[in-house]
């Protein structure tokens, strides 16, 4: 019998949106480092609203955090992050801020958005991506690193930050490749990279 806390083809679509209040959450502004087209610091630091406005190339940090049933742990963007409001999204999606490294920035991001802490060989890098995304009149132009996390998770007990993310749900891998294959618009549009992890997990 499956746990209200994973989801099946029919389950999750109904999900209401989180709905929160900007008051409640901290407003600091992240500041990121342009690249060039080899993925280069160009010198030239934005902040996050004018990265996505302008759709300079810059440098992001997901997770996949995948248990020992080969289920996937994915969240669903909140109703008040700035770009992507409402969508299924990878365990953990975040920026690289300005001087970062990627090691560091996955560190910082796993404990803000999921309150998860790892230690050194926890996280196995899978790689990077380069993904040119467009929602409405934002751009969001990555060159992504991707991080493997093998660790049971109880979605009930992943203390989320609001801010960015609504929900968490866990998902066998055959149907995650089935919904974002049949229902793409229900997920952020990361064809390459789900593609890219779907083949790296297969049995």
């Amino acid at each position: 019998m499956a746990h209200f806390h994973r989801f099946s083809k029919t389950g999750f679509l109904g999900d209401p949106l989180f709905i929160g209040r900007f008051s409640r959450y901290n407003t600091s502004v992240e500041y990121l480092d342009v690249l060039d087209d080899m993925g280069i610091p160009t010198g030239e630091t934005k902040s996050r609203p004018a990265i996505h406005r302008d759709g300079d190339l810059h440098r992001a940090v997901h997770v996949w955090i995948v248990n020992d049933r080969n289920e996937v742990l994915i969240q669903k963007r909140s109703a008040v992050i700035d770009i992507f409001r409402g969508l299924w999204d990878v365990s953990l999606a975040g920026h690289v801020q300005s001087g970062e490294e990627s090691g560091a920035a996955v560190r910082r991001e796993l404990k803000e958005e999921l309150d998860i802490t790892v230690k050194d060989g926890d996280l196995q890098p899978v790689g990077t991506v380069a993904l040119h995304l467009r929602d409405g009149e934002k751009f969001d132009n990555q060159l992504c690193d991707l991080f493997l996390l093998r660790r049971t998770i109880d979605p009930e007990q992943v203390k989320k930050q609001e801010q960015e993310v609504a929900k968490v749900a866990l998902v066998l891998l055959n149907d995650l490749k089935k919904l974002v294959r049949e229902e793409p618009e229900r997920f952020v549009p990361r064809t390459e990279e789900f593609e890219k992890m779907f083949a790296l997990l297969a049995p």
